[in-house]
């Protein structure tokens, strides 16, 4: 069938004749033809997107390699050396400023024994000690015992010694908490039960006393 036209023709003519031929009528109908257009429907709608799927799980790390592992291992060791490096440069400088703070001090083993002449009890040694980053001299051997004699001898007064049995009566201990292994004890001594600490004699001998008595502050770095 064809799309564009759709035509109907009608065609009629009709002819009457009478015995009057005066009277004669004679119609001719025109033809009809209707012409139907094609047309295009309307457009859809469009559809819509779906939701989008979720993420799938991440998968569990994989295992270093061995090659991996050795070099971190070998990375962390250098860095191991390169700070003992820097805490040993440390450490020098620091006891080089000291050694030029405090003019009096002695070295004995890597030891530096230093005091600025002041006066003070236990308590305030250690504050003082502490506040340069020291400790109160404490001694563990024999030489140690000498340097800092030698740098009593100097002042002239007797000093403080960081060790005392605090803690427990009759067990004398270092700072770190550690038992005492070295001490030269004056004969007799130690013998007072509310003498905590230790003050060195001219001779280089200990004696055991209170630590509220004012001693000759001497630090050990």
């Amino acid at each position: 069938m064809q799309r564009h036209v759709l035509c109907i023709l009608v065609l009629g003519a009709s002819s009457v004749r009478m015995s009057d031929p005066e009277r004669c009528n004679c119609e001719e109908k025109v033809p009809a033809c209707t012409i139907i257009p094609g047309s295009n429907g309307l457009p859809g709608i469009p559809g819509s997107n779906g939701l989008p799927g979720r993420d799938g799980k991440e998968g569990p790390q994989g295992e270093k390699g061995e090659q991996e592992l050795e070099l971190l291992k070998t990375q962390i060791s250098d860095l191991q050396g390169e700070l003992k490096a820097l805490q040993l440069t440390a450490s020098k400088t620091q006891k080089a400023i000291l050694g030029y703070i405090f003019s009096n001090s002695t070295r004995v083993e890597g030891k530096l024994f230093v005091t600025n002449g002041d006066d003070g009890d236990y308590e305030t040694s250690k504050a003082t000690c502490n506040h340069f980053g020291g400790q109160v001299a404490s001694p563990r051997n024999e030489n140690e015992n000498n340097a800092a004699l030698k740098l009593f001898a100097k002042m002239g007064r007797r000093v403080f010694f960081g060790m005392n049995d605090q803690e427990t009566e009759g067990i004398f201990k270092h700072l770190n908490g550690e038992t005492m292994e070295y001490s030269n004890w004056a004969p007799k001594e130690p013998n007072g039960v509310e003498e905590d600490c230790i003050e060195m004699y001219p001779d280089g001998k200990w004696n055991d006393i209170s630590c509220n008595v004012a001693r000759l502050i001497m630090c050990e770095f």
